[in-house]
Formats: structure tokens, C-alpha cells, sequence
């Protein structure tokens, strides 16, 4: 059943015709330049006949059902806008419940636009912060009943786990917390999906969205939302939630993506991730002898975060760039982060791994002592809809308007409502 592929059976089906295409996209089909090969455009499709079908009589759904099957959850969707579609579409959907959302305070922008969108009143859950590494941590359970018994008409809580550094919270934990008091959990999975494959995951969550192509090897913009239990929502309140923001052209490039990767995944389960964990294993260990290099003990092997100790972050990745052309994933001034992807064997961990130790040698005359960055602080004035709103009459106002949050990470630095 989890290698079975509607998707990619409809296409096929479709192809086989050799159909006149009268109909969207312009290029029917045909390559009409020397960048693609001709395989992609005869796949990029609009709603054509064997997709136009309405329930679970269409191939995306019955797709989606496989994958949920594979997930244990009672639903899974497609998403071709990624991760931050669902996140918007899940802050939709809490609407159902109330008001007032508790928001973690490293959530996604995205999860801060949903809020503007359905006009939630966020209750801020400080996270704590580790400044010697300038990065959050765990959310901590017994923060998060405190909170709870100080606000009452909570519509539901969302999170991220793991961090973008790899740092997972106990989600098990904090549901048990939300489910005593009737609080759905939404939990932004965005970095984790391959964890799923080494540690089956309990979907202790009620919605989880997942990005696919960050985590899983799914082409860029691909992600899922997976409503994990009919107790909170149920389809028709994620769908109508998506229909809001999704586009109504989804690029059926994207969808069989999902559909592929879930089918390899379902085929070779976590053995496809076992030597990429092997090498991380080993690439960890060489980093560790390292002298002015402190290795983070991320909670996931394929996130590589690093602190050096004579050049700051920022210039250190300049440095590996310039000279060694080796592009990491994000820095700041006190580290760096780098993902370990399927093409990491051991000649690209080799090559690696002369690159960060020569640099290491290097003095630049920057950042010899640690700066220590701080977790900014949250006192809501008025609530993020009416400041965002507010923000296009230029008007002088002691609050911010707009949402500041640099991707990567994509948590907020400014937040519309909040002081000056």
C-alpha cells in the first residue's frame, strides 16, 4: 500500500494518450528553451482529465491517504507552497477553538502571519535561550503550565521541534500538558520529517506540519501537514484552512515529488538515512579534536552547528566559501550551521573537514570571546492584526507594524504589536 502512487499512475495514464494540449500551462508540454529537458515539461500539467475528480475518487487524495497511512495519522496534505502554508492554514484552523493561541517564542514567521490572518491574540511562551551559543533550546514544560494556568480560552499551542539547530523538545510532554486542558497542539516539524525514519515517531502532536524538501529530499517548496487524530480538527476544517492561502494551480511536479519520496522512503524506510547517519557519526568526532572549534551536542547527528573560537561565525563561513567554495546553511556571530544532505560521502566529509580545520588556524582579529546574544523579550501592546493594519497609515505609533524575521531561522526579531 505505502509504494502504491496515484499520482504518478494518473500522469502516465494521461501521457500515454500523447494528449493535444489545449489547455494550461502555455509551454503544452513542449521544452521551450535548452535549460530543461523536455521529461519535466511533459510532467508540469494543470487539472486535466483524471485529476478533475472530487473526493477520494482523486488521485492527490488517495496519494495523501497512502502517506497518511505510512505516517499513522489520520490525514496527511500535499503542500506545494511549503511548510509555511500549513503553519498558516493550522493558525486558520485554531480560529475554531478561540482567540487566544500560545505561541512559543521561536515560532516561524509564517505561524506570526496566520495570527495576523485570523485575527489571533498570541500569549508568548518564553523559550529558553542559550547565549553562549546564541540559540534557542527546549521548550520547558513547567513554563508552559504555568502559563496555562494564568490564561484561560486558550485555542491552541504551537511550537518548534526540532529547532532549526536540531534541538528537540518532549513533545510528549507538552501534549499531555495541552491535552489536559482541552488545547490542541501544533507542532512545526519543518527541520525533522528524516527523524521519523530513525525514531518512529508517536504523533503525540494534533497537527504537524513537515518540510519535505528541507528535511526528506523532496523538491524545493514541498511539504506536509499531517492532522494526526480527528479529535481537535477534521478534514474539512484543514481544507477549507488551506483553500484560504494555497495556490488553486498546484505544480504537479511538486505533488509527485511528495508522492516519490514517501514511495522511497516506504521501499528502504530508515536504511537510505543509515549511512548518511554513520558518516555524521564519524564527521563529529574528527570535529571534536579540532582545537578552536566547539562542536554543539545537537539531539539530530545531521545538523552540524560549530563554534569557533577565533573568528566569529559570519566570517567564518565567508572563509570556507572563498577559498574551499563550501556553502553552509546559515551563521551568525557566534556560530555556524551546517546540514548534512544525501550526496555527504566520504570524500565530501574529507574535503570538509581540511576546510573548517585550516581555517581554523586562521586570526582575523575578530570575536576571540564569545558575544553574547539575547532572547528578545515580549510585551504585546495591541494585537499583531491591529498593528499590521495600522502600518500602512504611516502613522507614528509606539509599536511596530511589521514582522522582522531573517530566513534562516525565520523567527521574528520585531513583531508587529510589540513596543519599540
Amino acid at each position: 500500500m505505502s509504494i502504491e502512487t496515484p499520482i504518478y499512475d494518473a500522469l502516465q495514464k494521461y501521457l500515454s494518450k500523447s494528449p493535444i494540449r489545449m489547455h494550461v500551462p502555455f509551454h503544452n508540454g513542449i521544452a521551450n528553451n535548452a535549460v530543461f529537458p523536455k521529461g519535466l515539461y511533459e510532467l508540469d500539467i494543470s487539472e486535466v482529465s483524471g485529476f478533475d475528480l472530487s473526493g477520494e475518487e482523486n488521485p492527490i487524495f488517495q496519494s495523501e491517504k497512502i502517506t497518511a497511512d505510512f505516517f499513522n495519522v489520520s490525514h496527511s496534505f500535499y503542500l506545494v507552497n511549503g511548510a509555511s502554508i500549513g503553519l498558516l492554514a493550522s493558525m486558520i484552523a485554531l480560529r475554531k477553538y478561540g482567540k487566544k493561541v500560545v505561541l512559543a517564542r521561536n515560532v516561524h514567521k509564517s505561524v506570526l502571519n496566520g495570527v495576523v490572518l485570523a485575527g489571533l491574540e498570541p500569549i508568548w511562551l518564553e523559550v529558553d535561550f542559550l547565549n553562549e551559543w546564541g540559540i534557542f533550546s527546549k521548550i520547558n514544560p513547567e513554563k508552559l503550565e504555568k502559563l496555562l494556568k494564568e490564561n484561560t480560552d486558550i485555542a491552541g499551542f504551537v511550537i518548534v521541534s526540532p529547532t532549526y539547530e536540531g534541538v528537540i523538545s518532549d513533545v510528549k510532554a507538552i501534549a499531555d500538558i495541552c491535552h489536559k486542558k482541552n488545547i490542541p497542539l501544533v507542532v512545526d516539524e519543518a527541520h525533522g520529517t528524516h527523524l521519523t525514519f530513525i525514531e518512529p515517531n508517536e504523533n503525540h502532536a494534533d497537527l504537524i506540519i513537515q518540510s519535505w524538501h528541507k528535511s526528506l529530499g523532496a523538491l524545493s517548496q514541498t511539504a506536509v501537514l499531517h492532522m494526526a487524530n480527528n479529535k481537535y480538527f477534521n478534514y474539512n476544517d484543514i481544507k477549507r484552512s488551506l483553500d484560504l492561502v494555497a495556490s488553486t494551480s498546484p505544480s504537479f511536479l511538486l505533488l509527485l515529488s511528495l508522492e516519490l519520496t514517501r514511495k522511497h522512503a516506504a521501499e528502504f524506510g530508515s536504511a537510505y538515512l543509515n549511512a548518511l547517519y554513520s558518516n555524521a557519526e564519524k564527521f563529529r568526532s574528527e570535529l571534536k579534536k579540532m582545537e578552536n572549534m566547539d562542536l554543539f551536542e545537537s539531539d539530530d547527528l545531521l545538523k552540524i552547528y560549530l563554534r569557533p573560537t577565533n573568528i566569529d561565525g559570519i566570517d567564518f563561513a565567508y572563509e570556507l566559501y572563498k577559498n574551499y567554495s563550501i556553502e553552509i546553511e546559515s551563521a551568525n556571530e557566534i556560530g555556524f550551521l551546517m546540514m548534512i544532505g544525501v550526496s555527504f560521502n566520504d570524500a565530501v566529509m574529507n574535503k570538509v573537514l581540511d576546510a573548517v580545520k585550516n581555517t581554523s588556524t586562521l586570526d582575523l582579529g575578530t570575536n576571540k570571546s564569545f558575544k553574547s546574544t539575547k532572547s528578545l523579550s515580549v510585551k504585546q501592546l495591541v494585537d499583531p492584526r491591529k498593528a499590521f493594519f495600522q502600518g500602512f497609515k504611516n502613522e507614528a505609533l509606539e509599536y511596530g507594524c511589521d514582522i522582522q524575521a531573517p530566513c534562516p531561522p525565520g523567527y521574528a526579531v520585531s513583531i508587529p504589536g510589540i513596543k519599540k
